[in-house]
């Protein structure tokens, strides 16, 4: 569960475009660094501006000495403002918030999939891993090749993309299912769009521990605007993805996706 977390001044030390508008932003956080677990994040809101109003979740993709990186996809008016930030100049971070994946173990296989800007926990993961003496199975998807940020880590990564210019044409949960071959990973985990997460739910949640990191809008990141529910596992009810998630066991919700 979430814990303590700091409201803090953060300074910009570089940006670089890591992908086709995907960007990477390194912040010294010395507050926030120590204490920030794989799958929480941060809420970033702009230093004496109101545009944009809302502040904007990203998940924390590295933590190292004092230095915070962010991925994201420069698409809306926020994260290209980001982008465009010079060093030295300064955002709001507030966090670390939520609850990330399960603390790993020595032993471990684990298998991860991600996509879209799901693929910020490569880095924190394969750094927690390393230290858990875990081993970790990177399954990666994207649209195109131009998509994929070459992330310099350690962990076997296998690559899918949809028009089949880098590694399996197809889907992420396609490539896992042929990389089975009757070995199960010990658990698995899921950050990306909601499709690929229902796809993992229904092959792999209910015969593997398999933990899914939601994605939905978050306004306050701490759950007192309510506008984040996601649907308890046949309940009425609802949980909060920033309070109680981000990242959920997956037979703990349901997915209210539009046929």
């Amino acid at each position: 569960m979430a814990g303590k977390s700091f409201l803090e001044t953060a300074v910009i030390l570089d940006t670089r475009l890591a992908a086709e508008r995907t960007y990477i932003s390194r912040l010294r956080s010395p507050q926030i660094v120590p204490i920030v677990e794989a799958g929480q994040f941060v809420m970033v809101s702009f230093q004496d501006t109101l545009d944009p109003l809302l502040p904007r979740a990203f998940s924390v993709c590295d933590a190292t000495g004092d230095t915070l990186s962010i991925l994201y996809v420069a698409v809306g008016r926020g994260t290209r403002k980001i982008s465009g930030l010079f060093p030295g100049e300064k955002l709001i971070l507030n966090g670390p918030l939520g609850t990330g994946f399960p603390r790993m173990e020595r032993g471990k296989n684990i298998w991860v999939a991600v996509g879209g800007s799901g693929a910020a926990i490569v880095p924190i993961l394969s750094r927690s891993a390393g230290k858990a003496g875990s081993e970790l199975r990177f399954f990666y998807g994207a649209r195109s090749k131009s998509q994929l940020v070459p992330f310099e880590i350690s962990a076997y990564t296998a690559h899918a993309t949809d028009d089949g210019t880098a590694g399996f044409h197809g889907n992420i949960v396609d490539l896992m299912k042929l990389e089975l071959k009757g070995a199960e990973p010990d658990m698995v985990f899921g950050c990306g769009p909601t499709p690929m997460l229902v796809s993992m739910q229904k092959e792999f949640g209910n015969r593997i521990p398999t933990y899914l990191s939601v994605e939905t809008p978050m306004a306050c990141g701490m759950g007192f605007c309510q506008g984040c529910p996601v649907k308890r596992s046949g309940d009425a009810d609802y949980y909060l993805a920033c309070k109680d998630g981000p990242v959920f066991r997956s037979t703990e919700i349901e997915f209210e996706v539009k046929p």
